[in-house]
Protein backbone atom coordinates (compact mmCIF):
# COMPACT_ATOMS: atom_id res chain seq x y z
CA UNK A 1 0.00 0.00 0.00
CA UNK A 2 3.34 2.37 0.78
CA UNK A 3 4.00 1.86 -2.71
CA UNK A 4 1.02 2.58 -4.21
CA UNK A 5 0.57 5.39 -2.51
CA UNK A 6 3.92 6.72 -4.05
CA UNK A 7 2.07 6.25 -6.96
CA UNK A 8 3.81 3.11 -7.76
CA UNK A 9 1.73 1.41 -10.16
CA UNK A 10 3.70 -1.74 -10.18
CA UNK A 11 2.80 -2.38 -6.87
CA UNK A 12 -1.18 -3.07 -8.18
CA UNK A 13 -0.42 -6.46 -9.66
CA UNK A 14 1.12 -8.15 -6.81
CA UNK A 15 -1.90 -6.60 -4.52
CA UNK A 16 -4.23 -8.18 -7.09
CA UNK A 17 -3.17 -11.19 -7.38
CA UNK A 18 -2.46 -11.94 -3.43
CA UNK A 19 -5.95 -10.35 -2.67
CA UNK A 20 -8.35 -10.59 -5.64
CA UNK A 21 -10.12 -13.87 -4.00
CA UNK A 22 -11.00 -12.45 -0.75
CA UNK A 23 -11.94 -9.14 -2.87
CA UNK A 24 -14.25 -10.95 -4.87
CA UNK A 25 -15.71 -13.39 -1.53
CA UNK A 26 -16.57 -9.75 -0.04
CA UNK A 27 -18.42 -8.36 -3.78
CA UNK A 28 -20.60 -12.32 -3.51
CA UNK A 29 -21.94 -11.78 -0.33
CA UNK A 30 -22.04 -7.81 -0.52
CA UNK A 31 -23.67 -7.61 -4.30
CA UNK A 32 -25.84 -10.75 -4.49
CA UNK A 33 -27.46 -11.34 -7.94
CA UNK A 34 -24.81 -9.34 -9.30
CA UNK A 35 -24.28 -11.09 -12.63
CA UNK A 36 -20.65 -12.98 -13.16
CA UNK A 37 -19.13 -10.05 -16.18
CA UNK A 38 -20.45 -7.01 -13.51
CA UNK A 39 -18.41 -9.70 -10.89
CA UNK A 40 -15.29 -8.94 -12.43
CA UNK A 41 -15.93 -5.36 -13.45
CA UNK A 42 -16.94 -4.57 -9.74
CA UNK A 43 -13.54 -6.44 -9.07
CA UNK A 44 -11.30 -4.44 -11.07
CA UNK A 45 -13.49 -1.37 -9.89
CA UNK A 46 -12.33 -2.13 -6.28
CA UNK A 47 -8.78 -2.27 -6.92
CA UNK A 48 -8.81 1.04 -9.27
CA UNK A 49 -10.36 2.37 -5.82
CA UNK A 50 -7.40 0.74 -3.87
CA UNK A 51 -4.87 2.47 -6.32
CA UNK A 52 -6.66 5.67 -6.29
CA UNK A 53 -7.48 6.19 -2.48
CA UNK A 54 -3.83 4.36 -0.98
CA UNK A 55 -2.80 7.72 0.14
CA UNK A 56 -6.02 7.78 2.60
CA UNK A 57 -4.23 4.18 3.74
CA UNK A 58 -4.45 4.03 7.40
CA UNK A 59 -1.25 2.50 8.02
CA UNK A 60 -2.52 0.83 11.05
CA UNK A 61 -5.24 -0.81 9.59
CA UNK A 62 -5.05 -4.44 7.76
CA UNK A 63 -5.03 -4.28 3.90
CA UNK A 64 -7.53 -7.22 4.16
CA UNK A 65 -10.04 -4.71 5.97
CA UNK A 66 -8.95 -2.30 3.76
CA UNK A 67 -9.68 -3.96 0.56
CA UNK A 68 -13.03 -5.25 2.32
CA UNK A 69 -14.17 -1.84 2.87
CA UNK A 70 -13.45 -0.47 -0.73
CA UNK A 71 -15.35 -3.64 -1.88
CA UNK A 72 -18.39 -2.53 0.66
CA UNK A 73 -18.72 0.84 -1.01
CA UNK A 74 -17.86 -0.76 -4.53
CA UNK A 75 -21.01 -3.28 -4.27
CA UNK A 76 -23.09 -0.61 -2.22
CA UNK A 77 -22.79 1.71 -5.15
CA UNK A 78 -23.98 -1.36 -7.71
CA UNK A 79 -26.69 -2.28 -5.32
CA UNK A 80 -27.94 1.68 -5.80
CA UNK A 81 -27.17 1.66 -9.34
CA UNK A 82 -28.91 -1.66 -9.97
CA UNK A 83 -31.86 -0.97 -8.37
CA UNK A 84 -34.36 0.98 -10.75
CA UNK A 85 -33.04 -1.39 -12.90
CA UNK A 86 -34.98 -4.45 -11.87
CA UNK A 87 -37.77 -2.36 -10.51
CA UNK A 88 -38.34 -1.66 -14.05
CA UNK A 89 -37.40 -6.01 -15.25
CA UNK A 90 -40.56 -6.66 -12.71
CA UNK A 91 -42.49 -4.04 -13.70
CA UNK A 92 -42.51 -5.03 -17.17
CA UNK A 93 -43.52 -8.84 -15.91
CA UNK A 94 -39.99 -10.50 -16.08
CA UNK A 95 -39.20 -11.59 -13.02
CA UNK A 96 -35.98 -13.07 -13.42
CA UNK A 97 -33.54 -10.74 -12.36
CA UNK A 98 -30.26 -10.90 -11.19
CA UNK A 99 -28.62 -13.81 -10.27
CA UNK A 100 -31.13 -16.37 -11.87
CA UNK A 101 -30.76 -14.41 -15.26
CA UNK A 102 -26.84 -14.37 -15.01
CA UNK A 103 -26.71 -18.26 -14.80
CA UNK A 104 -26.28 -20.54 -17.92
CA UNK A 105 -25.88 -23.91 -15.78
CA UNK A 106 -26.76 -27.40 -16.61
CA UNK A 107 -29.94 -28.73 -15.36
CA UNK A 108 -27.93 -30.90 -12.56
CA UNK A 109 -26.76 -27.74 -11.30
CA UNK A 110 -30.16 -25.39 -11.42
CA UNK A 111 -31.29 -28.76 -9.34
CA UNK A 112 -28.52 -28.71 -6.83
CA UNK A 113 -29.40 -24.84 -6.33
CA UNK A 114 -32.59 -25.26 -5.98
CA UNK A 115 -32.82 -27.60 -3.60
CA UNK A 116 -30.15 -25.49 -1.08
CA UNK A 117 -31.85 -22.38 -1.83
CA UNK A 118 -34.81 -24.64 -0.10
CA UNK A 119 -32.99 -25.94 2.61
CA UNK A 120 -31.56 -22.54 3.63
CA UNK A 121 -35.02 -21.11 3.13
CA UNK A 122 -36.12 -23.55 5.82
CA UNK A 123 -33.29 -23.37 8.22
CA UNK A 124 -34.17 -19.38 8.54
CA UNK A 125 -35.96 -18.37 11.39
CA UNK A 126 -39.83 -18.16 11.21
CA UNK A 127 -39.69 -14.57 11.53
CA UNK A 128 -36.92 -13.90 8.53
CA UNK A 129 -38.29 -15.97 6.36
CA UNK A 130 -41.72 -14.70 6.58
CA UNK A 131 -40.59 -11.30 5.56
CA UNK A 132 -38.16 -12.97 3.09
CA UNK A 133 -40.68 -15.10 2.00
CA UNK A 134 -42.98 -11.95 1.48
CA UNK A 135 -40.81 -9.77 -0.14
CA UNK A 136 -38.94 -12.10 -2.72
CA UNK A 137 -41.73 -14.35 -3.48
CA UNK A 138 -44.75 -11.73 -3.12
CA UNK A 139 -43.47 -8.82 -4.30
CA UNK A 140 -44.47 -7.06 -1.22
CA UNK A 141 -42.53 -3.50 -0.38
CA UNK A 142 -41.00 -3.27 2.83
CA UNK A 143 -43.70 -0.93 3.86
CA UNK A 144 -46.48 -2.96 2.96
CA UNK A 145 -44.59 -6.00 4.98
CA UNK A 146 -44.94 -4.06 8.16
CA UNK A 147 -48.52 -3.43 7.66
CA UNK A 148 -49.40 -7.25 6.78
CA UNK A 149 -47.14 -8.65 10.22
CA UNK A 150 -48.12 -5.61 12.60
CA UNK A 151 -44.59 -4.58 12.77
CA UNK A 152 -42.38 -1.11 12.15
CA UNK A 153 -41.10 -0.92 8.68
CA UNK A 154 -37.57 -0.94 10.10
CA UNK A 155 -37.97 -4.09 11.78
CA UNK A 156 -39.01 -5.20 8.53
CA UNK A 157 -35.63 -4.04 6.99
CA UNK A 158 -33.66 -5.69 9.58
CA UNK A 159 -35.22 -9.02 9.45
CA UNK A 160 -34.67 -8.78 5.85
CA UNK A 161 -31.35 -7.68 5.62
CA UNK A 162 -30.47 -10.38 8.63
CA UNK A 163 -32.30 -13.21 6.76
CA UNK A 164 -30.42 -12.61 2.80
CA UNK A 165 -27.40 -12.42 5.10
CA UNK A 166 -28.29 -15.95 6.75
CA UNK A 167 -28.93 -17.29 3.27
CA UNK A 168 -25.29 -16.52 1.72
CA UNK A 169 -23.79 -18.30 4.97
CA UNK A 170 -26.30 -21.48 4.42
CA UNK A 171 -26.17 -21.84 0.64
CA UNK A 172 -22.17 -23.52 -0.18
CA UNK A 173 -19.74 -20.90 -1.72
CA UNK A 174 -18.50 -24.17 -3.91
CA UNK A 175 -21.90 -23.88 -5.64
CA UNK A 176 -22.38 -20.03 -6.18
CA UNK A 177 -18.68 -20.42 -7.52
CA UNK A 178 -19.49 -23.18 -9.58
CA UNK A 179 -23.02 -21.60 -11.20
CA UNK A 180 -20.24 -17.98 -11.49
CA UNK A 181 -17.53 -20.36 -13.40
CA UNK A 182 -20.04 -21.95 -15.67
CA UNK A 183 -21.43 -18.98 -16.81
CA UNK A 184 -17.83 -17.36 -17.86
CA UNK A 185 -17.71 -20.32 -20.47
Amino acid sequence: MARLAADDAGALAPLYSQHAPLAKRALLRLAPGCAAADLEELLQDVFVALYQGAARYPAGLGVERWIWGVAAKTALHWRRKTWGRRKLLRAQGDPVVGLARSISATPETTVALRREIARAIGALQEEQRDVLLLHAVEGFSGEEIAGILGLKHETVRTRLFRARQRLLDLIPAVLIDELMEGNAR
